[in-house]
C-alpha cells in the first residue's frame, strides 16, 4: 500500500498489521479511485494480511504466524484556503481480526489534518505539508489499549507524467495501558509511484524508524538484559510470552501493485518486509541480531 498522498500510513509499533489506510493511505488507490462528486464520498477498504512473524521474534518457536482480516471506512474533505494552500481532513473507523491470536484483534478510529502549500500550478511544483494525526485503539488484549499521535512534515513531487515522489518526516508517540506499548520514535519515509496506465500502478516505499521497538517471545536472559521494561502478554495463550520494549531501529520496505476495476473499485496487492535491530546486544548473545517479518497484503477498495 503506497502511502504517497497527503494522508499518511500508520504502521503500529509492534509492526504487525497492514497500513491502516484507507484514511491514512488514500493515495494507494490512485489512479484507480479518483475523487468525484457522486455518492457519499466514503471509501471502503476490506483487506487480508498474511504475516509470518506477528510476535516480531528473532528465531525458533517464538516466531508465530497468523492471518488477519480488516475492514475500514473512511472519508476525506479538502478545504481551499487560498490560491496556494488548502486544508485536508480525514477520518476512519475500522478494525482488524486475527484468526489464531485474537488478542491482537482491535477496533480503532483515526483523525488526520494536513495543511498543504503549493507555490504555483506548474507541473513540477512540489507540494509541502504539515500534518497531525490521532488514533484511538481498543484491543482484545488490554495491555495494548490506548491512543497514538503523529506530527510531521511532507513533500510531494511529480517527477514525470507517470512517476511521483513522496517523502515525510514524523515524530510518533503512543500511549497504552502498559508501559511496554507506550512508545516514542522518529520516522523518515519515501515512496515512488509509477503509473503503468490509467488503471494500473506500481509503487515502492521505504521507511526508517528509530526509537522504541516492541518484541514478543518466551522469557530469555538476552531479552531481559536489553529491555527497558517487559510485561506478560495476554494476547498469546499459555502465559509463556512476554513483550519487551527496547531501543532500536526499524526498516520497512513495501512493493505493491494497484489495479482499477472501474466504477469506483480497485484491488491492491503488496509485499512488505520489516526488519528491527536492537541498539544493545550482549557480547555472549548467539541469536540473530535482527527481527525480520514478511507480510503479504491484499485489499479491495470501493468508493461510494
Amino acid at each position: 500500500m503506497a502511502c504517497t498522498s497527503a494522508l499518511h500510513c500508520d504502521t503500529p509499533a509492534i509492526w504487525r498489521s497492514s497500513c491502516m489506510a484507507l484514511v491514512l493511505c488514500l493515495g494507494t488507490a490512485l489512479p484507480a479511485l479518483a475523487d468525484d462528486n457522486n455518492g457519499f464520498g466514503l471509501l471502503l477498504d476490506a483487506g487480508l494480511t498474511l504475516d509470518d512473524n506477528v510476535t516480531r521474534a528473532k528465531e525458533g518457536n517464538d516466531r508465530l504466524s497468523d492471518t488477519a482480516y480488516s475492514i475500514n471506512i473512511s472519508k476525506s474533505k479538502t478545504q481551499p484556503l487560498g490560491t496556494q494552500s488548502r486544508l485536508v481532513l480525514a477520518g476512519v473507523l475500522g478494525g482488524e481480526r486475527f484468526q489464531t491470536y485474537p488478542g491482537l484483534s482491535h477496533l480503532d478510529a483515526a483523525l488526520e489534518a494536513e495543511l498543504q502549500y503549493r507555490e504555483s500550478s506548474e507541473f513540477s511544483a512540489p507540494t509541502l505539508g504539515v500534518f497531525a494525526k490521532l488514533k484511538v485503539e481498543d484491543y482484545e488484549s488490554d495491555v495494548r489499549d490506548g491512543y497514538r499521535y503523529s506530527l510531521g512534515l511532507s513533500y510531494t513531487q511529480p517527477m514525470t507524467d507517470r512517476i511521483s515522489l513522496f517523502a515525510a518526516l514524523a515524530s510518533n508517540q503512543r500511549y497504552s495501558s502498559s508501559k511496554v506499548f507506550t512508545t516514542l520514535d522518529t520516522s523518515a519515509r519515501m515512496s515512488l509511484d509509477y503509473a503503468l496506465s490509467a488503471r494500473k500502478a506500481l509503487y515502492l516505499s521505504t521507511e526508517y524508524r528509530v526509537g522504541d521497538v516492541v518484541s514478543t517471545g518466551r522469557a530469555s536472559l538476552e531479552n531481559v538484559t536489553i529491555s527497558k521494561v517487559f510485561v506478560l502478554d495476554s494476547a498469546f495463550s499459555g502465559g509463556q510470552f512476554f513483550s519487551y520494549k527496547i531501543n532500536g531501529s526499524t526498516w520497512l520496505t513495501t512493493v505493491g501493485y494497484n489495479h482499477s476495476l472501474g466504477s469506483g473499485g480497485a484491488i491492491d496487492i503488496a509485499w512488505r518486509r520489516v526488519e528491527s535491530t536492537p541498539e544493545l546486544r550482549p557480547t555472549w548473545a548467539t541469536s540473530p541480531r535482527s527481527y525480520i517479518s514478511n507480510q503479504l497484503l491484499a485489499s479491495y477498495l470501493f468508493r461510494f
